[in-house]
């Protein structure tokens, strides 16, 4: 009896699979080879856009820190944005400034814990133990500040933040950012420019600068193709346009550059928290927000540079005590469908979880 070959195969990658996160991608292979791919959100959706639509604004403060295990601060940051500018609300000058301490921290420990998961990805199960063991170390001044290691239980709410830093934590802060910077270093020879790394990463998926733009990507993955677009720079807000740091980018688009725009931002992150720890201005750190305070008619938009990218929140008020609507505008959506579709046609099968953890995304902000 003749046998028939099948040239083409359907295979699914996630949601069990370790290197998945919550995710599942249908994979058309030939052979070893990636000749189509399908991204299947939705294992993680928990409805955040509709639940704040039944909240109040400070209600709405603690659930915004659950849009994003990886970074819930700048979740928090950004919601109070929109709810302060449809309130007409000013906030603190020291406010400001710990906000930028606070999403800076985040940017970094979420960095961190993407390297981590990468090297398990590729093999480099020293990296994930190494990178998350310091970022235990913000994790501690997360729980000092917000009484919480990973949800800040709305820290960063409208009107500013809901109470003072303690006593020392800047000198503390300060030394756990000058740690972070020789810890970035120490992870080159581990890492970055291991020669197993490189040779998994250098020249795979390229992203194309006009194809990054078509398709919404954002944040280090748009940056490692040429795009020099970060809203902190191109859109300031808070404090950012008062302090100098560099905007990483880098021009070949592969794997192995989103990593890298990641690893130099971890740096610029070290140095912008650095000049905010000298300049926090003393004061007051909120304005006081009731807990039933009606939403003003009208609406309003927030968009702040998260450690994934662009990440926005859409506000409109009609006088009651809850938001009319609310839509979250997270990064990882665009990354996790258009984008990763096309950077893994063509890719070996083994090469798959190297591609889908370059992009530094968030399944939990995708499935908001």
């Amino acid at each position: 009896m003749a046998i028939t070959r099948t040239d083409a195969y359907v295979i699914p990658f996630g949601p069990a699979h370790p290197g998945s996160g919550n995710f599942r991608i249908w994979l058309t292979v030939d052979g070893e080879r990636v000749i189509k791919a399908r991204a299947e959100p939705g294992f993680l959706h928990r409805g955040f856009e509709k639940l704040m639509e039944y909240r109040t604004l400070l209600q709405n403060a603690v659930l915004a820190d659950r849009i994003c295990i990886l970074e819930p601060l700048s979740w928090d940051l950004v919601f109070a944005m929109a709810a302060e500018r449809l309130q007409g609300i000013e906030v603190p000058e020291r406010a400001k400034y710990i906000r930028v301490l606070l999403a800076e921290l985040t940017r970094i420990q979420s960095h961190l814990i993407w390297f981590g998961v990468a090297g398990i990805a590729m093999g480099f199960d020293t990296v994930f133990k190494v990178a998350l063991t310091w970022r235990e170390e913000i994790l501690r001044l997360f729980e000092e500040v917000t009484g919480a290691r990973v949800y800040p239980t709305g820290y960063i709410r409208p009107g500013g933040v809901r109470w003072d830093l303690p006593e020392g934590f800047l000198e503390r802060a300060e030394e756990v950012l000058l740690h972070m910077e020789h810890y970035i270093f120490e992870l080159n020879d581990l890492f970055f420019e291991n020669p197993s790394f490189v040779s998994r990463t250098k020249g795979l998926a390229v992203l194309p600068p006009e194809k990054g733009i078509e398709l919404g990507a954002s944040g280090p993955a748009l940056r490692a193709s040429g795009i020099p677009y970060d809203v902190r720079r191109d859109d300031p807000y808070l404090v950012y346009d008062r302090l100098e740091f560099r905007l990483v980018s880098r021009e070949e688009g592969d794997a192995l550059s989103r990593f890298l725009v990641g690893r130099d931002e971890v740096l610029e992150s070290v140095r912008i928290g650095l000049q905010v720890i000298r300049d926090m201005p003393a004061g007051e750190y909120q304005v006081k927000v009731g807990p039933f305070v009606k939403v003003k008619e009208g609406e309003a938009y927030a968009h702040i540079e998260a450690a994934r990218g662009d990440a926005g929140c859409y506000m409109v008020g009609t006088g009651g005590r809850t938001p009319y609507r609310v839509k979250l505008r997270g990064p990882s959506f665009t990354l996790l469908i258009p984008v990763l579709e096309y950077l893994l046609r063509g890719v070996e099968i083994a090469d798959v979880p190297v591609v889908f953890w370059s992009l530094n995304h968030c399944p939990a902000d995708m499935d908001r």
